[in-house]
């Protein structure tokens, strides 16, 4: 039989987490992955999504879903999209919905970081 490891060494080990996200019309629409693309998008001057999508190790597919799903989950676009000149491309800006998303995020994790700060550190956000 294995001998049980001391209940000490056991209990320092013992963490909390907290993850948290957005709902919409109890639809999840935004946590702390995709939110990270929003604000890559809106620091993004040249209005790449390619970029941004990069920034967040995702595809340009994968990032171009997650707007997509938002805007499903919603139904209101979170951007604004251009077609680019004659050798294509185009930009993907945040629109007034998109903002006002990343901004109630923003201030929502700013109220769980102080939750963190008050625990001592204890608690990991997401």
């Amino acid at each position: 039989m294995a001998k049980e490891p001391k209940i000490e060494k056991l209990k320092s080990k013992i963490s909390f987490g907290i993850k948290f996200w957005l709902q919409f019309e109890n639809k999840s629409i935004l946590g702390s992955g995709w939110a990270e693309l929003l604000k890559s998008i809106e620091k993004n001057k040249e209005g790449s999504l390619t970029q941004a999508a990069k920034e967040c190790n995702y595809s340009y597919k994968y990032a171009w879903n997650i707007l997509k799903r938002i805007e499903t989950r919603t139904g209101m676009p979170i951007v604004t999209t251009g077609k680019g000149g004659p050798g294509g491309g185009g930009w993907v800006k945040l629109n007034e919905w998109g903002h006002y998303l990343l901004s109630i995020f923003n201030q929502y994790f700013k109220e769980i970081s102080k939750i963190e700060q008050n625990l001592g550190g204890t608690v990991k956000t997401n």
